[in-house]
């Protein structure tokens, strides 16, 4: 498994009169991680994709 650092970022909003620390944690991803996540994320899209159009045709017909 990848060791990831990773970016924080805060902040403070009003919820229902009530002040709630949001904190947010992105990856921080070197070019070649990066290139393999959005390959990734391609293929998974793809895939759904195919999905749709292959559910979408049986029920034409």
């Amino acid at each position: 498994m990848e060791h990831l650092k990773y970016k924080k970022e805060s902040e403070i909003v009003l919820f229902q009169g009530k002040e709630i620390m949001l904190e947010n944690l992105s990856p921080i991803f070197v070019p070649e991680q990066m290139k393999r996540k959005h390959r990734e994320l391609e293929q998974q899209l793809y895939e759904v994709f195919c999905k749709y159009i292959s559910s979408g045709r049986q029920e034409a017909i």
